[in-house]
């Protein structure tokens, strides 16, 4: 996959052309529904602004794109999200950010405005080769003409040794694409990013979780041939490997 490179070890890509590190599902503030329940979780925000900036640097890149979910809750913020919000932009600044809103980004560009965070906003960014989108909608035609569409959203995990970890999925075009788009590249493949916010693992592949995203739920890119890669990029198996029951 010379257009798009796994970071090893981290749920984060490098679109290798355009230098752009890619990143999803961080659910700023998610923090506080673990405190509802006893357990104090500090400098969330902050952390994962420092890990980006680390790969950011590492891996050479010129801007980072956020594939949606940036904040936890789906309408307004609480204060304290809004305060994080805060804390995790300005831990970015002078990097070029742009977010690829999602599901839970409602009052994004009013939040981003109000605490004078460096951020463009899009539905979908288009490279050459490569289209980005959160995942709970439907690419352009002229995304669905690239050779990958890297989407958030489902973020699966699969049990390894005991453990749930964190997975890539990758799938091929399916028959539904032909049904949903008058053009589309025979060849695109669609990736599926991990949830890079660390205290979120995330869905068990199963026929259930397939239907999260509706480009595997309506078979525009096939679920039961789509192939499963660790966090360091092994490969591991396919979904119907993983199925959950």
């Amino acid at each position: 996959m010379k257009e798009i490179l796994f970071l090893e070890g981290y749920p984060a890509l490098l679109v290798t052309r355009e230098r752009v590190l890619v990143a999803g599902d961080l659910h700023i503030g998610i923090e506080s529904k673990f405190e509802q329940e006893g357990v104090h979780i500090a400098g969330a925000a902050e952390r994962m602004a420092a890990s980006l900036k680390h790969l950011y640097k590492e891996s050479n890149a010129k801007k980072i794109v956020l594939l949606g979910d940036i904040k936890d809750s789906i309408s307004f913020p609480s204060s304290y999200e809004y305060r994080e919000l805060r804390k995790f932009f300005s831990g970015l600044a002078g990097i070029e950010i742009v977010i690829a809103k999602g599901n839970h980004d409602a009052y994004i560009d009013r939040i981003i405005k109000e605490i004078g965070a460096d951020a463009s906003i899009s539905n979908e960014i288009v490279f050459d080769k490569v289209a980005l989108l959160h995942g709970n909608a439907w690419p352009s035609e002229a995304a669905m003409l690239k050779d990958y569409i890297v989407t958030a959203h489902s973020h699966f995990v699969v049990e390894r040794n005991g453990t749930l970890e964190k997975v890539w999925i990758i799938a091929g075009a399916a028959p539904g694409a032909a049904i949903k788009y008058s053009s589309f590249n025979k060849s695109a493949k669609l990736v599926v990013m991990p949830a890079f916010n660390d205290l979120i693992t995330g869905s068990r592949i199963s026929g259930k979780t397939k239907e999260y995203s509706p480009l595997l739920k309506h078979g525009i890119f096939g679920w039961e041939s789509a192939k499963v890669y660790l966090l360091d990029g092994t490969p591991y198996g396919s979904v119907n490997d993983h199925a959950a029951d």
